[in-house]
């Protein structure tokens, strides 16, 4: 199938398949009250978990970011690492399960407001986790 600029560049570039949407998870280095915690254990799961999805995933350095705890008025400023892979789309189906779970998870144990995700140019906020 040609592509939107009226080739086919996989087949150009002598590419196997070209995957189109781009899954990213955010990991926060703070709870929702402000206090820190390590981001390691929970960027290697995600590292495995997106690996599963999409055959490889990326972490990015660290970003500043903040948000607005509704509940206390205070800004929260934190190192955001963003981790993304492009799916394979027989492989996310498969793992849409353990996806929930980790992001359920992630929210639970580092006790966040929300956690996020991003798919297919949508932001999806969690903010009710599960009981594990």
């Amino acid at each position: 199938m040609p592509d939107t600029i009226g080739f086919n560049l996989a087949k150009v570039l002598g590419a196997e398949s070209a995957s189109i949407e781009c899954l990213t998870l955010y990991i926060p280095s703070k709870d929702a009250a402000g206090n820190d915690f390590d981001q390691r254990p929970w960027i290697d799961q995600a590292l495995t978990l997106l690996a599963e999805i999409g055959g490889g995933a990326t972490v990015l350095p660290p970003a500043e970011g903040a948000w607005l705890n509704p509940e206390t008025g205070v800004l929260i400023k934190e190192s955001v690492v963003l981790i993304y892979t492009y799916v394979d789309p027989d492989c996310f189906a498969a793992s849409l399960g353990n996806l929930r779970r980790f992001a359920h998870r992630l929210g639970r144990e580092t006790r966040q407001g929300e956690v996020i995700l991003e798919f297919a140019a949508r932001l999806y906020k969690i903010r009710q986790f599960d009981h594990g």
